[in-house]
């Protein structure tokens, strides 16, 4: 996608304006990833949420009981989430140079960041996840996801020019290229999904007029909507999840022996 550059701290400084930290007092995790947080995510070790933004996804996180950290690079926004939540814990870092010393970290929960930063960077950014990782710890990584339905509406267009009037904004990853980065640093995949059917499916085919009638009839229907079973989930959920972990290093010495 090009749009507009979303790579520099001072990008994301102005967007978390529009988008101010709140205190989310008594707000439960997103259950787009609450499962796999739950599920796979250590409690007995610091994790950190690096590109941490508002920081309402980790003040959440925190109040289901796990140590974290939030991490980014816009300072102001560091600045914001401390001012709102001063028990809470923020850093200013780059996710891309983290300031945590190699195999101290229990978890890595990236949501929505990588995808924005070119090639090397990218891979640069997964390279501090599995550094700073202790064997065992987890990374749960969360990118746009090149699902089904976008794959029918928008395949065609792919070999089409890139546009020289605007700059690179963020990727869409298939399943295959999120496990394939995630194996290239040396993380080992345990789980992938998808969430977010609802922006899903209005980006792609509309109907958001329709959708929202269908959420606002309950809670019940809104869940539908949102966060259907998993098949839909892989077809049309907007943003793709891959939970992986750094082998031990007796796992580490039987790979290496085979």
């Amino acid at each position: 996608m090009y749009r507009q550059g979303a790579d520099t701290p001072e990008y994301w400084d102005q967007h978390w304006k529009r988008y101010p930290p709140e205190s989310m007092a008594g707000m439960g995790m997103y259950v787009g990833f609450r499962d796999a947080i739950e599920r796979f995510m250590p409690r007995d070790g610091l994790v950190i949420e690096a590109g941490c933004g508002n920081g309402n996804t980790a003040r959440t996180i925190r109040a289901a009981g796990f140590n974290i950290e939030g991490v980014d690079f816009a300072p102001e926004v560091i600045a914001a989430n401390r001012a709102i939540d001063p028990d809470g814990r923020y850093r200013v870092g780059d996710v891309r140079q983290l300031d945590y010393a190699s195999n101290s970290l229990a978890g890595y929960i990236s949501l929505g960041v990588i995808e924005h930063f070119n090639d090397a960077q990218r891979r640069q950014i997964l390279l501090e996840a599995a550094r700073t990782l202790r064997p065992g710890g987890v990374a749960l990584v969360t990118v746009p996801h090149y699902n089904l339905l976008r794959r029918l509406r928008f395949g065609l267009a792919r070999g089409a020019p890139v546009p020289d009037d605007l700059p690179f904004y963020q990727y869409f990853f298939s399943r295959e290229e999120l496990v394939g980065e995630l194996g290239a640093v040396g993380l080992r995949v345990e789980h992938v999904d998808a969430y977010d059917a609802y922006k899903g499916i209005k980006d792609t085919l509309g109907g958001k007029h329709l959708l929202d009638r269908l959420r606002a009839r309950s809670p019940a229907w809104r869940r539908r909507v949102d966060h259907p079973p998993a098949p839909i989930r892989r077809l049309v959920g907007h943003m793709l999840l891959a939970v992986a972990v750094k082998p031990t290093l007796e796992e580490h010495a039987r790979q290496q022996a085979a």
